[in-house]
């Protein structure tokens, strides 16, 4: 349960004790419906501050092993479907938001790797014994420990854009980071 792998469910409580808060659990069970599916990947696009990002936060309060969030959907419209307590804090979570990683300019080039080397230290203090590092990162990673576990990870990813805001000009590292994604969707749920 750390910042990256598994976190708990704190931002999504902080954003149901706002002032604004709109029930917007309706989304679980369209993610739900992808998971174990082919075309299980799912981009939830909207103009910038029209609540991605608490989307994401709740996303990672429903599915993440590292909480338990069952009072906090109480009452909610996620609540009343078929599949919410099937999934209910059921799943491995990677939970990234990029911009941490990409807050100057200077950051391009090594991103991707502080990202990797992020999640591998949450994952190795969580599931050091299901994998031993290799030169391939974190995909490799998470392909032995899906071999070991046969579980997942749902990746839910924040701020995904920045990368081509702030790298208008690099398509070396857009094209890095692009295929990075597909290389770690290929393992997860």
């Amino acid at each position: 349960m750390g910042i990256y792998v598994n976190p708990r469910n704190t931002l999504f409580r902080k954003i149901l004790n706002g002032d604004i808060y709109i029930d917007k659990t309706d989304l679980i069970s369209s993610t739900n419906a992808k998971i174990d599916k082919p075309d299980c990947y799912m981009c939830v696009s909207r103009p910038r501050r029209f609540g991605k990002s608490m989307a994401a936060d709740m996303l990672v309060a429903y599915y993440s092993r590292g909480c338990d969030s069952e009072k906090l959907f109480a009452g909610k419209k996620a609540e009343k479907t078929g599949s919410f307590k099937k999934h209910l804090n059921q799943h491995n979570v990677i939970r990234l938001d990029i911009q941490q990683f990409l807050f100057e300019e200077s950051h391009l080039d090594i991103f991707i790797r502080k990202i990797q080397d992020a999640v591998i230290k949450e994952l190795k203090e969580e599931m050091g014994d299901c994998f031993e590092e290799d030169e391939y990162g974190l995909p490799g990673v998470l392909r032995q420990i899906y071999a070991k576990t046969e579980e997942g990870f749902i990746f839910i990813i924040d701020e995904w854009d920045c990368v081509f805001r702030m790298a208008k000009e690099r398509k070396d590292i857009q094209k890095e980071y692009s295929s990075n994604q597909e290389i770690w969707g290929a393992i997860s749920h």
